[in-house]
């Protein structure tokens, strides 16, 4: 069977831009007295939707932000988190974000390794909230939530012009 027959898009771009721009106002919000926000995006799809929600931030708030990108292996995370940069984070406010959020365990790891640095504040952010948390971490910002099967695959896409979208096989 042809493999794009097996994949629905359910989000196009226009449809995740939307999302991105209502969590940018929800992190702004919930951080309206912080000077300083760091983001860590989780990979390449973290870090990418990272940037997207800065810069729908930086329509309507003059809140300082950073981004570290986190690598790391999604079957093993516990022992291979790798951040792309030195950063101080004492005392601040940062918010962890990935593609999609399925059991936990990525970002309750991250959360885990950000911990010893002594933030102020960690919250999490994801476009995708599978609903099958095993981990105890909350979501605190999510593009949507979706009650799938655990035989259902979500992938997100995005391409070289910066454009997301969400498929479900």
């Amino acid at each position: 069977m042809n493999k794009l027959l097996d994949k629905n898009i359910i989000f196009n771009n226009s449809d995740i831009e939307k999302k991105l721009n209502r969590i940018s106002l929800q992190i702004i919000e919930n951080n309206l007295k912080e000077s300083k926000i760091t983001f860590f995006g989780i990979s390449d799809n973290g870090i990418k939707i990272a940037q997207k929600i800065i810069k729908h931030m930086l329509n309507f708030s003059k809140i300082d932000y950073d981004y570290v990108k986190v690598t790391l292996d999604k079957k093993n995370p516990v022992n291979t988190i790798e951040f792309d940069k030195k950063f101080d984070i004492k005392n601040s406010s940062i918010i962890v974000v990935d593609d999609v959020s399925q059991s936990g365990k990525i970002l309750l790891s991250v959360v885990s390794k950000l911990i010893d640095f002594n933030p102020s504040k960690i919250q999490t952010s994801v476009l995708i909230n599978r609903d099958q948390t095993s981990f105890p971490i909350k979501v605190d910002f999510s593009g949507i939530s979706l009650s799938t099967s655990t035989n259902n695959h979500i992938d997100v896409e995005i391409n070289n012009k910066e454009e997301i979208k969400v498929y479900l096989s």
